[in-house]
């Protein structure tokens, strides 16, 4: 009796094992090359609400519309969409003005009921002429 629960725990987990192996990513015949492509950030508001994770990098162009209080503004990307972006006080944020197109590049903040983006840098893109 002892025999056979010793073969079925070790049938059971042979196969527990099997299936919680990682499995492929891909056809086995396909080329290898750089992997994450097929994945790019978000790049507008809307799909950095919907679909971004926490502590995602994105990089987004717009605006600041609106002053919210402390480091915290409004930024309006080229689609229409805002949301919430802060500007850390500990850099200078002078090469930047209120409704002037802008990249930033920052990290999401997302919590159970907002999504914000912690911006790490702030650039002015310079109006085709």
């Amino acid at each position: 009796m002892k025999k056979l629960a010793v073969v079925v725990a070790a049938t059971l987990f042979a196969t527990t094992a099997a299936i919680a192996a990682p499995q492929g990513f891909g056809s086995p015949n396909a080329p290898a090359g750089p992997q994450g492509f097929a994945n790019q950030a978000p790049n507008t508001v809307a799909t950095v609400k919907s679909s971004a994770y926490d502590d995602q990098v994105v990089t987004l162009q717009g605006r600041l519309t609106n002053y919210l209080g402390k480091d915290h503004y409004e930024f309006t990307d080229t689609q229409g969409g805002t949301i919430e972006v802060e500007l850390d006080d500990d850099y200078d944020w002078s090469s930047i003005a209120k409704d002037q197109l802008i990249e930033i590049v920052g990290q999401v903040d997302k919590d159970l009921l907002s999504v914000s983006i912690d911006v790490e840098r702030a650039t002015p893109i310079q109006a085709a002429q």
